[in-house]
C-alpha cells in the first residue's frame, strides 16, 4: 500500500484555529488532515522534521529519522499508517505540518473502530508530534481525521506516554470538551533512578584498579558511526546474544539501527558513550532526542567486569557531563529525575452496546472484510 488515503467526509471546517497560531503562515479556515501509510510519508521529510522541531512535547520515536528507517528495515511497521494534520490547503504550496500521529488501526466484529497510537518495544515514548501552538486542534483534528464528525464512535489509546506531560495535558483538556471518558495506568516505562554518588564513586575506583578508567563520547558523524558498532560488538558478546535477542543477529534489527542511529547524528540527535578501560571498551550506550531529555536506546557491558557495574557507572557518568538532559530507560535502572508517570493514556466514548448499535458494526465490519450481507428473500 503505497498510496495517499481520502479522509471521505472529512469536513474542511470541523477543527478551528485560534488567531495568530502561525506566525509568516497565512492562516487557514481549517485544519486539513490526510492518513498514509508509513513508507509513504519520505516526501513530507522536510515538513516532518520542521514539525518535530516546534514539537509540543519532543518524541524521537516519532521523528523521520526513527520512523521512516523502520519501515524500510522492520516488518512489524508495514502495517503502520500516519494521520498528518496540515494547517492549509491540501493543494497550498505553503501548507504547514502541525500534527502527526503514527497508529495501527484496531477493529472488531461488535466493536467501533479505535484509534491506537503506535505501540512497538522498540518505542519508548508514544506521545504524537503537535505544534507547541496549536496542539489541542491538531489532537482534535487526528481524532475527527479517523472517526469523522461522530467523535462518540471511537476512541484513542496511547502507550507509554508521560502522564504529566503537555501532550498527555492537552488529550485530557480535549476530553473534557469532547466529553470523551478518560483512564491512565503506569506502564514499566520509568525514569531510571537517581545516582547514588558515594556506591558510584565505589565502583569508579573498584574498576580503576584494574586500569585507567575514563569515558569517551562520540561527537562527529564517523565516530558514532564506529562507537554504535562498539555498543552492538558489546551487546552481542553478552547474554542478549546467549538468547537470541542481540541486535546484531539480525540482519533487518541491524540495519534499522545503523540508518536509524547515522540519520539522528546529522541533526545531534544520537548521543553515544563508551566506557574504556585503557584501551578497551567495557560498557556502552545509545542515547537518542534532542533536550529536555534523551532516551537510553541500546546499552551494554562487558560481562568479564560485571561485578564492578561498567554499564551503570557509565549511565552515571554520562549524567554528570549533562545534568540538564536526564536519560531515561526501561525498567528505571540508571540515571534520571524521579516522580514522572509513563504509562498508557485511554479515551473512549461511552459505550453503545444497543442491539441496533451492534447489528451496525457487524454490518461495517464485514464491509470492511470485502463481504455483503445478502438482502432477506434473495434468491440462494
Amino acid at each position: 500500500m503505497n498510496k495517499v488515503i481520502a479522509l471521505e467526509g472529512f469536513a474542511t471546517d470541523s477543527v478551528a484555529l485560534p488567531a495568530g497560531a502561525a506566525p509568516g503562515l497565512a492562516l487557514a479556515p481549517s485544519l486539513h488532515a490526510e492518513i498514509r501509510p508509513l513508507a509513504a510519508c519520505a516526501d513530507i521529510r522536510a515538513a516532518w522534521t520542521d514539525l518535530a522541531s516546534r514539537a509540543l512535547e519532543p518524541n524521537p520515536f516519532f521523528e523521520p529519522e526513527f520512523a521512516l528507517a523502520a519501515a524500510q528495515h522492520l516488518v512489524a511497521f508495514r502495517r503502520v499508517e500516519v494521520i498528518l494534520v496540515w494547517q492549509g490547503a491540501s493543494s497550498a504550496t505553503q501548507r504547514r505540518l502541525v500534527g502527526l500521529l503514527p497508529c495501527v488501526p484496531r477493529r472488531g466484529l461488535f466493536a467501533s473502530e479505535r484509534l491506537t497510537g503506535l505501540s512497538d518495544r522498540r518505542i519508548l515514548n508514544g506521545a504524537p508530534l503537535l505544534d507547541r501552538r496549536l496542539g489541542e486542534a491538531a489532537l482534535e483534528a487526528i481524532l475527527t481525521a479517523r472517526h469523522g464528525r461522530n467523535l462518540a464512535e471511537g476512541g484513542l489509546v496511547l502507550r507509554e506516554i508521560d502522564l504529566a506531560g503537555p501532550a498527555a495535558t492537552a488529550l485530557l483538556k480535549l476530553s473534557g470538551k469532547l466529553g470523551l471518558g478518560v483512564s491512565q495506568r503506569r506502564s514499566t516505562l520509568s525514569p531510571a533512578r537517581a545516582t547514588d554518588t558515594t556506591e558510584i564513586a565505589a565502583l569508579q575506583q573498584a574498576l580503576a584498579r584494574q586500569g585507567k578508567v575514563r569515558l569517551v563520547e562520540a561527537t562527529s558523524r564517523v565516530q558514532i558511526r564506529d562507537a554504535v558498532e562498539l555498543v552492538l560488538a558489546l551487546e552481542a558478546s553478552g547474554s542478549r546474544a546467549r538468547a537470541g535477542a542481540a541486535v546484531l543477529q539480525d540482519t533487518r534489527e541491524a540495519g534499522f539501527v545503523r540508518v536509524m542511529t547515522r540519520s539522528f547524528a546529522r541533526n545531534a540527535q544520537c548521543r553515544v558513550g563508551l566506557l574504556m578501560m585503557d584501551e578497551r571498551p567495557v560498557a556502552g550506550a545509545i542515547v537518542l532526542g534532542r533536550a529536555p531529555h534523551g532516551w537510553l536506546y541500546v546499552s551494554a557491558q562487558d560481562e568479564a567486569y560485571a561485578p564492578y557495574e561498567p554499564e551503570r557507572l557509565l549511565l552515571a557518568r554520562m549524567r554528570k557531563e549533562a545534568p540538564a538532559r536526564p536519560i531515561l530507560q526501561r525498567g528505571g535502572a540508571g540515571s534520571g529525575p524521579d516522580g514522572t508517570a509513563i504509562g498508557e493514556l485511554h479515551l473512549a466514548p461511552a459505550a453503545t452496546r444497543t442491539p441496533k448499535h451492534l447489528a451496525a458494526r457487524a454490518r461495517d465490519a464485514l464491509r470492511r472484510g470485502g463481504f455483503r450481507l445478502r438482502r432477506a428473500g434473495a434468491a440462494g
